[in-house]
């Protein structure tokens, strides 16, 4: 079965475009929504859906790829070995660990609308309690700054604090990721249109392997019009 997993920054819109492709009738496995957890300390805010058990997680997983035809590619999200407190079954961390994949790569402050958007209408409490769950990590300075910004109404304030922990987070993961990323050829329809009438615009980073560059290719959903440029630091992140 090939396997194709979308990767990107918190707030990049990976979930939205899986939406997006399985709309246009791409093969799709949403972990997190089988989940109901998007991950994080962060992750099961706003989710109404009870917490599968671990076995009906792998249960629920492993019913969506029978299905799927493996004469064409599966559409993932990059997840780690677990999802919240429920752990992936070792084939699919497999899966996800070989896959070519797509990148996401937005604007900062398009990643910051979309994460407020997300969280902005959460009772404080809860953001706060979730922040709180993450000092350690995050350290006393940082957490009490986004704290700060929740107690204050100002969602999009506190997610500028958390991002720069998040994103530290994945560029140290990125620098040990030696997957391949799918050709630009060789991206679906859904990928590389406007459809969904979104946020401004969306960047898709790929490999031009004929050119060995990386490319990143906006997506103009207000016009429906695509620019691609070359990315002139390479292959590599």
């Amino acid at each position: 079965m090939r396997v194709v997993v979308l990767t990107g920054l918190a707030g990049s819109g990976k979930t939205a475009m899986l939406g997006r492709l399985a709309s246009a009738g791409e093969q799709v496995v949403d972990l997190e929504a089988l989940a109901a957890h998007r991950g994080s300390s962060f992750g099961r805010i706003g989710i109404a859906a009870p917490l599968p058990s671990e076995s009906g997680f792998h249960a629920a997983i492993r019913a969506a790829l029978r299905v799927c035809d493996p004469n064409r590619p599966v559409w993932l999200e990059d997840e780690g070995p677990h999802i919240g407190p429920l752990w992936l079954p070792p084939e699919v961390v497999g899966m996800i660990t070989t896959a070519e994949t797509v990148e996401l790569a937005p604007p900062f402050d398009d990643r910051v609308r979309r994460l407020a958007g997300t969280y902005g209408n959460v009772p404080p409490a809860e953001l706060i309690n979730a922040t709180q769950r993450i000092r350690r990590r995050l350290g006393n300075r940082r957490t009490d700054r986004a704290i700060s910004h929740f107690h204050a109404g100002r969602p999009e304030a506190a997610v500028r604090v958390l991002l720069e922990y998040f994103d530290d987070g994945y560029a140290r993961r990125s620098s040990d990721d030696r997957r391949s990323r799918l050709p630009l050829q060789e991206f679906p329809p859904a990928v590389l249109t406007a459809s969904d009438g979104g946020a401004a615009s969306d960047l898709v980073v790929g490999v031009d392997h004929a050119a060995g560059t990386t490319v990143r290719t906006g997506v103009d959903h207000a016009m429906g019009v695509d620019h691609a440029a070359a990315d002139r630091t390479g292959a590599g992140r």
